[in-house]
């Protein structure tokens, strides 16, 4: 109200200053502008005043609301707590007595089971003593088993190892033989063509016609030809000899339970074998070699003198005699002394291992 009166005066002042002067009616007008302005700022302010007050009241009923609304859940909260704390209390009551109960059971108990506590321990003890001594005699059945199990796998390894050694001396001999019969079969070879040679040089001194001269020519061919195939032979023996021992050589033994120190033994003594074996083929190999060389240059000097080559081949024949016994006698002497070394090595050896393996499953026994 009092806004409206003021806006009625300064329209009253406004119409009396109207017929002032041009100056005061300037300075008026812009009064009155900023009069203006202000009233309308007023308004404004009035307003927002009057937004704030509402929403102030509105937050107060809310308040006041949520306060009414809080008390009465405060009152729930302390009504349920009220009944919890005698709940507990009526609780706690209850399951005291029981303990109490239970404490003096427990006691009464006691009394009455000490003596029957230590007699089922008794009990126990024994079962479980019984069920060790059950578990040692099995055990010692089982060790028992296995002792006599390695036992007899050590005679029957040693066996065999003896078997082998016997084998193997048989071989020798059985090979010397074959050597024998073959220096013999050469040297009746080379008799017999020495003979023929001599024939020949007797019989045909003369200069021979053509015909018969190449007729001599293929009887020699023929000579040489079998005395050729006669040492290839022997060379096709050895090499399948070889054969056959690189063969048993690279199959792989099977696995025997044998103490460590007897198979460190057995592996040194098949490689000290093994090494001497190959070494004793190579002079014969150098040996066949160079008959082949000998027997080359006789073939060539063969062509070349087709009838007057008597004296070179006996002395190719008494080379190849030569070299031959030479080394039957070598291989001989040689197979028999590292034979007989490794035999009697062999047999003392194994003597003292069938004395130690037999006293294992004694020991075992009286375990």
């Amino acid at each position: 109200m009092q806004n409206i009166s003021s806006k009625n005066s300064l329209n009253k002042g406004t119409n009396v200053k109207i017929f002032c002067s041009s100056t005061q009616c300037q300075i008026a007008n812009e009064e009155l502008i900023n009069l203006c302005q202000q009233v309308t700022d007023l308004k404004e302010t009035i307003t927002s005043l009057e937004n704030i007050i509402q929403l102030k009241d509105v937050q107060l009923q809310n308040m006041q609301r949520d306060n009414n609304r809080l008390s009465v859940e405060l009152k729930k909260q302390q009504r349920y707590i009220r009944n919890l704390k005698q709940q507990l209390d009526d609780d706690r009551f209850f399951y005291q007595r029981e303990k109490d109960f239970f404490n003096s059971e427990i006691q009464r108990q006691k009394t009455r089971l000490n003596v029957s506590k230590l007699s089922q321990q008794r009990k126990e003890l024994e079962v479980v003593q019984e069920c060790l001594e059950d578990e040692n005699k099995s055990l010692r059945e089982e060790l028992n088993e296995k002792v006599e199990t390695t036992y007899n796998l050590c005679i029957k390894f040693l066996r065999m190892k003896y078997a082998k050694d016997s084998l193997r001396q048989k071989f020798n001999q059985l090979l010397k033989e074959h050597l024998q019969v073959m220096t013999d079969m050469m040297e009746k070879l080379d008799e017999a063509r020495e003979e023929l040679n001599i024939i020949v040089s007797e019989k045909f001194q003369d200069p021979l016609p053509l015909s018969k001269a190449k007729f001599l020519q293929v009887v020699q061919r023929n000579a040489r030809l079998v005395h050729e195939n006669a040492t290839l032979k022997v060379q096709i023996q050895h090499l399948t000899l070889n054969i056959e021992r690189l063969k048993s050589c690279m199959q792989k033994p099977k696995s025997i339970n044998v103490d460590a120190k007897i198979i460190a033994k057995l592996a040194a003594q098949s490689k000290k074998r093994y090494s001497k074996e190959s070494t004793k083929w190579l002079p014969f190999h150098s040996c066949e070699n160079g008959i082949n060389n000998t027997s080359s240059v006789t073939k060539s000097s063969n062509s070349e003198n087709p009838v007057d080559n008597s004296e070179d081949t006996k002395l190719v024949s008494k080379i190849r005699s030569d070299n031959l016994k030479k080394y039957a006698n070598t291989t001989i002497r040689e197979i028999e002394t590292e034979e007989t070394r490794e035999l009697r090595k062999g047999r003392a050896r194994s003597a003292p291992e069938i004395r130690l393996t037999e006293m294992q499953p004694s020991s075992s026994a009286i375990i």
